[in-house]
């Protein structure tokens, strides 16, 4: 690189330097142009000057380099004139550029107005890694898992009946034991004034039409109407227009009597064969039933209700004897509430486990829907006298008169009967030690003053009519 002296030009005034072209030369920039023809021979941009080995070593690390092509221009007049400009521009590269890239045109402004300007480059960055992508995806699946589940929950829910009114809310049903006769009664005698005193009510307990066979199947039972009661009923069958009952119907037409002599099938002495039917007919039940719990017809793919009673009525006798009804009341009221409710679940937890009813015998499905036809004033509770009523078999109407007329002899005109009283009169021991077991006593001379009603003593004696 040629001394710094040799390319400055001399002060203005200061005397000009004396010596050869060839002397000057050695000063010039031609000086170290050594292979200037054959580079530009080549295309190549000729001997560097200046900075040249910083820029072979900037082309080496970095592969970049001047971008124009340098060449050497001759001054004009040699170096006579020093402030003479060249005719040919010289062309370069642009130093800034190449270190520091070409300029962008951005327009200053003040601080104050970049100041909460959206970010130009947000969300093109990426500030989270795949770990924390994997975790927040996870943390919803968790979250959507469990907003499904708790939505299930409301749904199934919604589908509960619901038992709760404003009234029930707010005017809590009381308790039944605590329940007493108002001080001043408000009975009307409006009936007995305009049609006479009410009439005996065991007077309709001898018709036979009357009976309710519970552990019947209705494909298999006559409907009870009143022509029916009409002709069961000795007051009343004379005023009931009927043909003979010799059929299978009882009201089905029957026309032998209204035929001709020549016409009549039974024979030429058509009085004489009349007397005969009607003698035969007297020994005849016009109230016949087909009976049985099986289905018949188009129902016996149906499940039945008499089916499933039928099948817990003979668990309870094979399980608890001929006091079956007894013991399962006993049962129920021991896991019952003193108002006489007991859970649905558990009646049929015993039915299963204590009776030894199988699936086979009674699905769940058959003993939910049972069982939830009886539950009426709470949710999942029903009435121990509900489920008994609708189990065991109807009492008859003539047992039911007998079981009345008993109680009526022993209360003696009164409203209440004493228990010792119809414990003396029966002579079965182990009868009357199961009545003392009833009460919740072990000793007769414990009960013997306990007060006994009407609906108290009926509901014993229908618990013992099945199997006694």
């Amino acid at each position: 690189r040629p001394p710094p002296a040799a390319r400055r030009p001399p002060p203005a005034g200061a005397p000009r330097a004396r010596g050869t072209p060839q002397d000057l030369a050695m000063f010039s920039d031609d000086a170290y142009n050594k292979n200037i023809n054959n580079d530009a021979g080549e295309g190549g941009a000729g001997t560097l000057m200046a900075n040249w080995a910083e820029e072979r070593v900037l082309r080496e690390a970095t592969g970049e380099g001047r971008t124009v092509p340098q060449r050497h221009i001759p001054r004009s007049g040699l170096l006579e004139d020093f402030t003479k400009v060249p005719l040919v521009a010289k062309k370069g590269d642009d130093t800034f550029n190449r270190v520091y890239g070409p300029k962008v045109e951005c327009e200053a402004q003040a601080a104050s107005k970049t100041i909460g300007v959206p970010d130009r480059h947000a969300g093109k960055i990426v500030h989270v890694g795949p770990q924390a992508e994997m975790l927040k995806t996870g943390r919803f699946q968790a979250a959507e898992e469990q907003v499904l589940a708790e939505e299930a929950e409301y749904a199934k829910e919604a589908q509960l009946r619901r038992f709760d009114t404003t009234t029930g809310s707010t005017h809590c049903k009381p308790n039944e034991l605590l329940a007493e006769r108002a001080a001043h009664g408000r009975k009307s005698f409006r009936d007995e004034i305009i049609r006479g005193p009410a009439p005996d009510r065991t007077l309709a307990m001898h018709t036979e039409a009357l009976d309710v066979h519970s552990h019947t199947h209705y494909s298999n039972a006559e409907t009870i109407t009143h022509p029916r009661m009409c002709l069961s009923d000795p007051a009343m069958r004379s005023d009931l227009q009927a043909s003979a009952c010799g059929g299978v119907n009882a009201f089905g037409k029957h026309g032998e009597f209204t035929k001709s002599v020549a016409e009549c099938t039974l024979g030429l002495a058509k009085d004489e064969e009349l007397s005969k039917m009607y003698d035969g007919l007297k020994d005849t039940n016009a109230l016949r039933q087909i009976g049985g719990h099986q289905p018949r017809g188009p129902f016996a793919a149906v499940p039945s209700l008499a089916s499933l009673k039928s099948a817990v009525h003979n668990r309870m006798r094979h399980a608890w004897g001929d006091y079956g009804y007894v013991v399962l009341r006993q049962r129920l009221f021991d896991v019952g509430d003193p108002e006489g409710f007991v859970p649905k679940g558990v009646v049929a937890a015993i039915l299963r486990e204590e009776l030894g009813l199988t699936a086979d015998e009674a699905s769940d499905e058959m003993l939910d829907v049972w069982l939830g036809q009886l539950v009426t004033m709470k949710a999942s509770e029903l009435k121990i006298a509900a489920l008994l009523a609708s189990l065991r078999p109807a009492l008859p109407q003539k047992d039911k008169r007998r079981v009345l007329e008993a109680w009526r002899a022993m209360a003696a005109g009164g409203a209440e009967a004493r228990l010792g009283t119809w414990l003396d009169s029966l002579a079965d021991a182990s009868l009357r030690a199961m009545v003392v077991g009833a009460f919740g006593a072990q000793d007769e001379a414990a009960v013997a003053n306990t007060a006994v009603s009407e609906q108290m003593f009926l509901e014993l004696l229908s618990d013992l009519a099945p199997f006694v």
